[in-house]
Order: structure tokens, then C-alpha cells, then sequence
């Protein structure tokens, strides 16, 4: 497995924003960053399980149809592309989803609509890591990892919140092109 693109793949889709990152750091906002942490756990909970029902439905899906993996790594890499291009053209001034911010219930009942997770957690597990890996041990343990870098970027959003929306307001192009790029790297080595 290329751990440096699966790891990068992590990062910029935990760390860009998206329903998950907005909502901490609104909250950290408006309710401080020791109460954004109950939805933070949330989300690493409901990460964690999303990420074990894509293992789950990848690897079925590659036990009945082997013949699929070139396919799901084709999808997985336009997903990304596409992702990529989405972050290029991002604004600062995406909704922050406000009301949605409860606590850790909260925080699990997102993962299960959150479209941008549900697909990260299917295309890491079909493109990264069910090629590689089958034992469910090492697919236990690299859910565990992507559920922690979800929690770890909400909480930074949470803490930084003020500062980082700052930053990202001045500096959107620079910001989204370098996420953009980092993305794109993804695609591209799950092709080579």
C-alpha cells in the first residue's frame, strides 16, 4: 500500500471543509472548544462505524466480484479528482450548518448522512486499503486511524476556528490550490 498517498488522501479529506469541520468550528465559536469536544467524539464514533460498514461492503464486493477492483480503484480515483476540483473552487463562505450542533449523538447521527464522509470511508477502503489488506484486524486498526484524523481536524477546527476562518478567508486560492493539488496526487497514485 502507498501509505503516503492513502495518509495524504486522510488528511486532506478530514482536514477540508465539510459538514463535520464547519460544525466544530462553529461550535467552537459559539459554545467553546471543551463543549465542541462531545460532538468531536461523536464524529470519531460514527466515523469509526461508517468506515467499518465500507470495509464490510467492500470487501463482499470483492469477494463476489473480483474482477470489480480495477473498476472500484477507476471510481475511487474520478471521486477524488472530483473532490479535488470541488476544494479548487470552494468558498469560505459555505453555510455552518449552526442548529445541527447538539453533542456526541449528534456527532454520530452526521456520519450517516454525511455524504462527503460515507464516500471518503468507501473510496479509502475500495482504493487504499481492502487491495491490501483483508485481515480484520488491519482493517479494525486503519479505521480506527482514519476515525482519529477526523477527530483530531474537528478539533482543530474547533480550536482554531476564529483564526483558521480568518486565515482561509485571506488566503481561499492559495489554501483550496494546495488541498486541490494534494488531492489530485491521490487519484493519480491509485492509477500507477
Amino acid at each position: 500500500m502507498d501509505w503516503a498517498a492513502f495518509l495524504s488522501y486522510v488528511l486532506v479529506s478530514c482536514i477540508t471543509p465539510g459538514p463535520n469541520t464547519m460544525i466544530s468550528m462553529s461550535g467552537g465559536l459559539q459554545r467553546g472548544f471543551r463543549y465542541t469536544l462531545r460532538y468531536s467524539s461523536g464524529v470519531f464514533l460514527g466515523f469509526l462505524a461508517v468506515s467499518l460498514l465500507a470495509a464490510l461492503a467492500g470487501a463482499l464486493l470483492y469477494g463476489f466480484l473480483p474482477a470489480a477492483e480495477p473498476w472500484l480503484l477507476a471510481l475511487g480515483a474520478a471521486y477524488i479528482l472530483y473532490l479535488a476540483w470541488r476544494v479548487w473552487r470552494s468558498s469560505p463562505d459555505a453555510p455552518d450548518g449552526g442548529g445541527a450542533y447538539r453533542g456526541v449523538l449528534s456527532g454520530v447521527a452526521m456520519q450517516f448522512i454525511n455524504v462527503k464522509g460515507v464516500l471518503f470511508a468507501l473510496t479509502a477502503m475500495a482504493s487504499y486499503v481492502l487491495p491490501h489488506f483483508r485481515e480484520p484486524l488491519a482493517i479494525a486498526l486503519i479505521s480506527t486511524l482514519m476515525a482519529a484524523c477526523c477527530f483530531v481536524c474537528c478539533c482543530l477546527w474547533a480550536l482554531f476556528g476564529s483564526v483558521f476562518e480568518g486565515l482561509y478567508r485571506r488566503h481561499t486560492k492559495a489554501v483550496n490550490a494546495v488541498m486541490a493539488l494534494a488531492l489530485a496526487f491521490c487519484a493519480v497514485s491509485l492509477l500507477l
